[in-house]
């Protein structure tokens, strides 16, 4: 046996030493590894802690900025818009919002998406709603051709009420809470947050997380204007809303009124055949009912109206320009903020007791638990002029039925045509 000190190693043989060689470089690979995975970590929780800053700073510390960072599936480094009047929420000059943007890696470069929108409101506001026919529910751009009807399905679905409707409202994007005060303060009677997941739409858990996020950043954005409330309830689930419109004599919830407008009644050729409507619970701030009248129905009317002297428009328009109603009714203090968009003329606010017309738009008035309450309906262009009279029927039927059901009072409704 040789000496035990001193001298070459002894050799154990060409495979154990390639093994203890391959054992070698394997520990050196992993501390190599082992460090850039030890640095990749480092750097995605320094993205973390700038990003979660960031969102604090942007949206006045109104919102859970890791709750912000999980949406669209986990978002580690954001950062606030670049656009000046989006950038930063300002609790003083309301309404205002902040927006985020994100960081994804597109063909080797970083570039800056848009992900997350919080919008506050002060409310009474005057201009929070106007009624406009220039908003209209369908695509616009449509030709013939086209597998699906225009008039089959709208671009945006229509607000539905949380729960019982006193948290607020949500579409597929957009969640919106309202914070009430037990005593006004400044002048101030409410609070509203909108979150808005900005990359597409979200999932059912996302708009759970952004009804949280709105309901947290209300709550905070009152409790800041010296204004105390109770912090809404909102329901365990939020189910994606319809945009598909279904036969008229069906509709339901909004769209309930125009149902039975339509039972009994042998002439319906000019009138709509399609609704979508939402639920309307007690406590609803707002409600929309859509109606429009098939395509292909309104081919198959198109030569009666131009032999009667009706200008029903081209054939392209018939296809690009869909004849279609819309109702809007507000409620409390989405009342008395509610404008009316005149033709060529700045939004006018529609006073209590006041009711009109204005172009492509009628509107009425009435009184709800001492509340003022706002009822109006817009129609696609040309539309009106070939419902006729009829338009005041529908109309008067949409405005009477939702006041009798909200227990309204004094309805003011506009003069004939």
């Amino acid at each position: 046996m040789g000496p035990s000190s001193g001298g070459p190693l002894p050799d154990r043989g060409r495979w154990r030493n390639a093994v203890n060689l391959l054992l070698c470089i394997a520990g050196v690979g992993g501390i190599v590894f082992g460090g850039w995975a030890l640095y990749g970590s480092y750097q995605s929780w320094q993205y973390r802690g700038e990003s979660r800053t960031a969102v604090r700073a942007a949206c006045a510390d109104l919102v859970d900025a890791d709750a912000v960072m999980g949406l669209n599936g986990g978002r580690d480094r954001l950062r606030a818009s670049e656009v000046r009047d989006r950038s930063r929420l300002d609790l003083d000059q309301l309404p205002d919002e902040c927006v985020l943007t994100a960081a994804q890696e597109e063909h080797g470069k970083t570039v800056w998406l848009v992900h997350f929108g919080l919008k506050v409101h002060s409310l009474p506001q005057q201009g929070l709603h106007v009624i406009d026919p220039d908003d209209g529910p369908f695509p616009s751009g449509r030709v013939r051709g086209a597998v699906e009807d225009v008039t089959d399905q709208v671009s945006d679905p229509l607000p539905a009420p949380l729960g019982d409707g006193s948290a607020g409202t949500y579409t597929a994007r957009t969640v919106s809470v309202t914070a009430v005060c037990a005593r006004p303060a400044a002048g101030v009677t409410s609070y509203r947050a909108s979150a808005t997941a900005r990359y597409g739409d979200p999932d059912d858990k996302e708009r759970k997380t952004l009804a949280s996020l709105a309901r947290t950043a209300a709550v905070k954005a009152a409790e800041r204007g010296g204004c105390a409330v109770t912090p809404p309830e909102l329901p365990a689930a939020l189910p994606a809303p319809g945009r598909i419109l279904g036969p008229a004599e069906q509709g339901t919830g909004s769209c309930a009124w125009y149902a039975g407008f339509l039972r009994g009644r042998q002439d319906r050729e000019r009138l709509p055949d399609k609704a979508l409507g939402v639920p309307v619970p007690e406590h609803g701030a707002t409600e929309s009912c859509v109606l429009a009248l098939d395509t292909q129905t309104r081919e198959g009317i198109h030569a009666r109206l131009l032999a009667a002297g009706v200008k029903a428009g081209g054939p392209s328009d018939r296809w690009t320009n869909p004849w279609w109603l819309q109702t809007f009714s507000y409620f409390g203090d989405d009342a008395a903020g509610t404008k009316v968009e005149p033709f060529t003329k700045k939004p006018t606010a529609i006073a209590a007791g006041q009711a009109g017309r204005d172009y492509l738009v009628l509107y009425a008035s009435a009184t709800c638990q001492g509340r003022p309450a706002v009822l109006g309906m817009t129609t696609a262009y040309r539309y009106d002029v070939v419902l006729g009279p009829r338009l005041d029927e529908v109309f008067a039927a949409y405005a009477t039925e939702t006041a009798t059901r909200r227990g309204c009072t004094g309805l003011v409704l506009p003069g004939p045509q």
